[in-house]
């Protein structure tokens, strides 16, 4: 079938609004129409210089299966001319490509529209904007300012945002990388309240980023797709019993080159939205992206360049950007590696914990550094049917402040502890106590919200 019949098929196929005079193709269309993108523009006959309104559109044209559409344009002027009664535009479908290779719309689109200057304000066209444009050549281990703005327009735009959404089991099945420092239970229940209220329904929630095809640049055994921006809302997703979310899925080409470093960091940038239950990120969020550029391109924390990458991430108070250098630091100095992320203990983990590692000779226990219950240790040691006369208790740490309260105080804590065991007594008991500190450390690819959840 030739373009005119395709054309003349379309336009007795379809009711054209009012506004519309004639809807022509001027590109040819494959015959089993295996296309997924197109280029079109409308022009205004009524206007002194025949102004147009220049789009692309991820889909098929109506009359090929797609959804009916007539622009995405903001200028309420073009939106009420073709809202409205009088004939005056024709529309016309200048080319049509597979979705796959839809940045090659982009940038002709992006092209077209910059024949026009100071497209804002400029009369003779009704596009508000140049469109977004082609990803631009940038260093694939760091962010800059071009690809993140470029970044946020893709995302805003809802280019790579599914049409339907992908299921909250099949999701939760997905690799997954914790970028920010560490997992918030209260976020999660946070997000978890709301979804009940709303009745699970999740279509206010930020979409779950994925990023296609680089499983292996961080230490998969595939070059599967991972999962890297809201994991929290995913989780909540799941515990309210929510069936479906919608995703950002960055296709591979724009990933492909980029290192892990660069990937690490346009992940943790997901953390800055404007969502009434945004987890605002705190010192330990940004001294792991420091930390990150120090053991990588040895890039000094204090750096110009390491506080212009902080500053493009996460765009923090100055307050918590001087935090995270000087966390930042320590960290360096005591040789922590920068994918990891803080392990919260749930009550459940704890339990097992106690019970799998006491033995008929040892019994185990675990217990929140920040209150040394001395009351529970001895009523324990008091109930313990087996007399066993070694006790270990296991320490878990809320936060690293925590942590290192702990470290300093550990030593005079245990003293303590063998001076109320002995109180009252004429020789040294026999029982012998032991305090161990549960690893507060975990790979941030691993997945333990069963822990925090």
């Amino acid at each position: 079938m030739t373009t005119q019949e395709l054309a003349k098929k379309a336009k007795n196929n379809m009711i054209l609004p009012p506004s519309i005079i004639s809807k022509n193709i001027l590109c040819d269309i494959p015959n089993d129409n295996n296309y997924g993108a197109y280029l079109y523009k409308f022009t205004d006959t009524k206007h002194i210089t025949r102004a147009p309104y220049i789009g692309i559109k991820k889909d098929k044209l109506p009359e090929h299966g797609g959804e009916v559409y007539w622009s995405s344009s903001t200028n309420e002027e073009f939106i009420k001319l073709v809202q409205g009664d009088e004939p005056r535009f024709t529309l016309e479908i200048l080319e049509v490509t597979t979705r796959d290779n839809f940045d090659s719309l982009q940038l002709k689109e992006n092209r077209m529209l910059k024949e026009y200057p100071d497209i804002k304000n400029n009369p003779d066209i009704y596009n508000l904007s140049y469109g977004i444009p082609p990803m631009p050549n940038v260093d694939n281990s760091m962010l800059s300012k071009e690809f993140v703005k470029w970044f946020d327009e893709r995302i805003k735009s809802g280019i790579w945002t599914s049409k339907e959404g992908e299921s909250v089991a099949e999701l939760d099945a997905m690799n997954k990388v914790q970028i920010s420092f560490t997992d918030s239970a209260e976020h999660i229940k946070d997000i978890k309240a709301e979804l009940i209220k709303n009745g699970g329904n999740t279509s206010d929630m930020n979409p779950v980023l994925i990023f296609e095809g680089v499983g292996k640049k961080f230490g998969f055994d595939t070059n599967c797709d991972v999962i890297v921006g809201s994991r929290h809302g995913l989780n909540a997703a799941k515990l309210a019993k929510s069936l479906y979310m919608k995703t950002n899925r960055v296709p591979y080409k724009v990933l492909k080159e980029k290192e892990e470093l660069f990937l690490r960091s346009l992940a943790a940038h997901d953390n800055k939205d404007e969502t009434k239950l945004k987890k605002l990120p705190t010192k330990e969020d940004g001294a792991k992206v420091l930390l990150n550029y120090y053991n990588k391109k040895q890039i000094s924390p204090d750096s110009n360049i390491a506080l212009e990458q902080l500053a493009l991430i996460y765009e923090m108070k100055a307050r918590t950007t001087t935090e995270s250098v000087k966390l930042a630091k320590k960290q360096i100095e005591e040789q922590r590696r920068g994918d990891v992320k803080w392990k919260d203990y749930g009550t459940k983990e704890l339990k097992e914990i106690a019970e799998k590692r006491s033995t008929d000779k040892e019994l185990h226990m675990t217990m929140t550094s920040g209150f040394l219950d001395i009351y529970k240790i001895f009523e324990k040691i008091v109930n313990d049917v087996k007399e066993r006369k070694h006790c270990v208790v296991w320490l878990h740490h809320s936060h690293t402040d925590a942590l290192t309260s702990w470290n300093k105080r550990e030593a005079d804590e245990l003293k303590f502890l063998y001076e109320i065991l002995n109180l009252h007594r004429k020789e040294k008991t026999e029982m012998t106590l032991e305090l161990r500190t549960l690893d507060p450390w975990i790979s941030d690819t691993e997945n333990n919200y069963k822990a925090v959840a």
